[in-house]
């Protein structure tokens, strides 16, 4: 059985390597990162005034929102921090932590100075911005770099974005169908699963390991909005939601973290299967890896980049989270049926973590894929419609429709740049107030005499088809799937569908193939979703 993680195409495995060199060039190998986040780790241990990894020079500070700064010290210390014009103590608490809060501050271009000291240390950041900040998390298409995506010469060709910010964090130890080495065990440990990296203004050299479709949404609301934009990247390819998940006991998510991961039948076999692949041969040959009463730390592990990824920055005030998974929680229909459930709970969870109930969420739809070369992607129509509905009826979250933008064999379609302009047309729309025209969305469906009329919203001008041929991915069918096309008209916002011998269907389908060729878009080009509905 093929797998999209179990063979790298040699494109994509080209992209890794492109981004292993690229970033061994400017000094951040894999290596190198390795023994230096391990180099500093130790150094942390030691010092006597630190700040948490987040609080950097360079980066980006949210507007509107109370400043909360953190780190560490000696207990009983007297801690003095100064942001701007604005100055406040505290002394550290005796487990060595501190932590101080400033007012709200509007969007501002003009570098900030963070000045922290306790007695005779001190820590200085610089060229902090004031403007909005976005947390980028999922799985390999959020982790997609710039390099792979064909729109990034042109784009990174200028002398880059000044108010653009960027935080890339690198997973210290991840690899496709190989055990992990000695040297990457130390990052098993979700406290030190990140190597250390910088806050980095964008331009032709830091963008380019950097998330694609991060990178592109951030871009266009920097443009549109006119203020500094901080985008935080931790996402993990492959990582299946649940590794999302905070850890519990109780409520929806608990059956994730019931006894060992490895043998706990509601996990996804094939997340399981990698941890083994990483894992196994350290076991055998008698290395100490890391494990507590769930079982061996892995990304995939249920709860593990919740833990390494979100909680430390639950304190950072942020605007809101760009994520693209699913493909890891699309491969059966048990798997599908799950995430309707731990979806709404992990970001439910998310949003009481962060004290944020209203926090805005946006989601990148699943593309599309033919299960023509082995791939499991049977599910995902159905899955793309739960995509949709969760959309609708979560409070405060948006979604990208992809579905047009896939490729038939590769899990990994490259034009990202699309997906970003889509995510930030939503958010521009839904979170700031833009008069924008958004994707269409099916309204609502009745009968009429000569079949059915299906009304659609955000329209413009009027509906056509992507390619200019005729209309395609309607049909009739029952719960199983569509059964039998319909032929479809265009009439002002709505779109008159004929009756034929399946009349008597139970649902009305729209693109509901793994790949899909439906061709419905708006007059701004924007895509129909794919979607099923109950006919009248």
């Amino acid at each position: 059985m093929l797998h999209k993680y179990r063979s790298v195409s040699a494109k994509q495995q080209g992209i890794m390597r492109a981004m292993v060199w690229f970033l061994a060039v400017i000094g951040l190998g894999i290596g190198p990162v390795v023994g230096l986040a391990q180099q500093r780790l130790a150094q942390q241990r030691l010092a006597a005034l630190r700040l948490a990894d987040v609080w950097q020079s360079g980066m980006v500070v949210q507007r509107g929102q109370p400043v909360t700064v953190w780190g560490w010290g000696i207990p009983g210390k007297r801690i003095k921090v100064t942001f701007g014009r604005s100055v406040t103590q505290t002394r550290v608490a005796p487990d060595a932590s501190w932590q101080v809060r400033f007012p709200a501050r509007k969007a501002a271009a003009i570098p900030v100075e963070l000045r922290v000291e306790s007695g005779t240390d001190q820590q200085i950041l610089t060229d902090i911005l004031v403007g909005d900040v976005w947390l980028c998390a999922g799985q390999s298409n959020m982790a997609f770099p710039m390099t792979g995506d064909p729109s990034a010469t042109r784009t990174l060709s200028g002398a880059g974005y000044p108010l653009l910010r960027l935080w890339n964090r690198i997973p210290g130890a991840f690899k496709y169908n190989q055990s992990f080495t000695t040297g990457e065990v130390a990052h098993l440990h979700p406290e030190q699963y990140f190597t250390h990296t910088p806050w980095q203004t964008a331009d032709s050299i830091t963008a380019r390991p950097f998330s694609a479709v991060g990178f592109y949404t951030g871009l266009v609301l920097q443009q549109a909005l006119h203020i500094p934009i901080g985008l935080i990247h931790v996402a993990v390819g492959g990582s299946p939601a649940e590794a999302w998940l905070p850890p519990a006991t109780t409520g929806p998510q608990a059956p994730f973290f019931t006894g060992d991961w490895w043998a706990n039948p509601v996990l996804e076999p094939w997340c399981i299967q990698r941890g083994h692949e990483n894992l196994d041969a350290l076991i055998k040959a008698g290395i100490p890896v890391p494990r507590d009463a769930g079982g061996y730390q892995h990304p995939y592990k249920p709860g593990f980049l919740y833990t390494a990824a979100i909680a430390p920055l639950n304190r950072l005030a942020i605007k809101g989270i760009l994520w693209y998974q699913g493909e890891s929680n699309a491969l059966s229909l048990a798997r599908v049926q799950q995430h309707e459930t731990l979806f709404p709970a992990m970001i439910s969870q998310w949003r009481q973590h962060r004290h944020q109930p209203g926090m805005p969420v946006y989601i990148c739809q699943l593309s599309s894929i033919s299960t023509e070369k082995g791939y499991q992607s049977t599910y995902w129509p159905l899955f793309r419609d739960s995509q949709r509905r969760m959309a609708t009826h979560i409070p405060n979250m948006g979604m990208a429709v992809t579905s047009d933008l896939g490729h038939p064999t590769d899990v990994h379609p490259v034009n990202k740049k699309t997906v970003g302009e889509r995510l930030a047309r939503e958010i521009l729309v839904k979170t700031y107030g833009q008069k924008r025209l958004p994707a269409p969305q099916p309204q609502r469906v009745v009968r009429t005499a000569t079949g059915w009329r299906l009304t659609l919203t955000h329209t413009g001008t009027g509906l056509h088809t992507a390619d200019g041929q005729a209309i395609r991915g309607f049909a009739t069918g029952d719960a199983t799937g569509p059964q039998t096309n319909v032929t479809a008209l265009f009439t002002g916002s709505a779109v008159l569908l004929s009756d034929t011998a399946a009349a008597t269907g139970r649902y009305l389908y729209y693109g509901w193939q793994p790949f899909t060729t439906a061709n419905v878009v708006n007059s701004e080009g924007l895509p129909l979703t794919t979607f099923r509905m109950p006919l009248p």
